[in-house]
């Protein structure tokens, strides 16, 4: 559906649609010299290359990376830029890598939650059997566009589907269908040029602020747990960290091995408990009733929505704010 304004006389205009290129597989070309495949193509390139992208756009590429070397200071960038462009366009498009893709979805969703933003990329780079970028760009552009799209926030939108920032996981390294949600809710599909809604978003209490200056990525501390995990090597990697978030097993399952220390971190400093496994939230009282007593006396924070990675960007960001970290919960609207 086109979205227009109007001119002081009166005259239909249409707003461009801001489309950000930071680079990843959607842009990566073969290297002459090295025989590798390296992100080269830039926004006008790629748009110019999708038939059926008629609406009126405008490009910006703050920066050209492949996805696995972005950095906070890079997500800072982006998030400002978002920010500067929101009034004055129809939705922003922003071309990422997918390997990092879910995890600046959040980032974005956190700093600038009001603005209408659908992230893309791709699976297979162009060139090759099966590229994926152009459609998923096009549809990107059809979902930002939408009138709807202020309500979505930041979302992703992958083989015609669109998925919400706070659930969206890339859960296969090749298929052109590896995105979906941790908690299966997908908010809408893409097809032809048309949007159709199939679910309501959510509303979370996001920081909704973007900080003074990026990240410290050395502040969290980010642990998987296994079984028979290592003290020595669990104790080296929390240390002197300003905030820990731990991927425990199950419902929120710490080995006896290091369950004491964690106890003692968590008086310490900003302490996030996540379960690693690919669904479902922390602490299954009715199950398991007062297991996790000592972690909550020990202050511990429960994260019961998002999953490890989303709870390190949510705590480093809380730190870069001065704040004390909040679970993520559902805000009415």
């Amino acid at each position: 559906m086109a979205i227009a304004d109007h001119d002081s006389t009166g005259q239909t205009i249409a707003r461009p649609t801001a489309v950000i290129a930071t680079g990843g597989t959607i842009a990566m070309v073969t290297d002459p010299a090295s025989g590798r495949r390296l992100p080269r193509l830039g926004g006008v390139e790629l748009a110019a290359s999708v038939q059926g992208l008629e609406a009126p756009l405008e490009h910006l590429q703050p920066y050209t990376i492949a996805s696995e070397d972005v950095t906070f200071e890079h997500w800072l960038t982006l998030v400002r830029e978002i920010a500067r462009l929101a009034g004055d366009h129809h939705g922003i498009v922003v071309m990422h890598g997918t390997d990092t893709m879910e995890e600046a979805a959040h980032f974005i969703n956190e700093c600038v939650p009001g603005a209408s933003v659908a992230l893309c990329g791709a699976m297979q780079p162009p060139g090759t059997l099966g590229y994926d970028g152009g459609r998923n760009l096009r549809d990107a552009v059809t979902v930002a566009r939408d009138p709807v799209a202020s309500t979505l926030g930041t979302v992703v939108v992958m083989n015609h589907e669109v998925l919400p920032a706070w659930d969206v996981v890339k859960g296969d390294s090749v298929a052109l269908s590896a995105f979906a949600t941790r908690h299966g809710t997908r908010i809408a599909t893409v097809h032809d040029g048309h949007l159709r809604l199939l679910s309501r978003p959510l509303c979370f209490n996001w920081l909704g602020a973007i900080p003074p200056h990026a990240p410290d990525p050395d502040a969290v501390a980010y642990v998987r747990l296994t079984a028979s995990p290592s003290r020595e090597r669990f104790l080296g990697s929390v240390a002197d960290a300003d905030g820990v978030v731990v991927d425990a097993l199950g419902a929120g399952s710490v080995p006896a091995a290091i369950r004491d220390d964690l106890l003692a971190i968590g008086r310490k400093v900003p302490t996030v408990l996540t379960t690693r496994t690919g669904s479902g939230p922390v602490q299954a009282e009715d199950s398991y009733p007062h297991a996790w007593d000592d972690m909550l006396a020990a202050g511990i924070i429960l994260e019961k929505r998002l999953d490890g990675p989303r709870a390190r960007l949510r705590l480093a960001l809380s730190l870069a704010l001065g704040r004390p970290y909040e679970p993520f919960e559902p805000r009415l609207r």
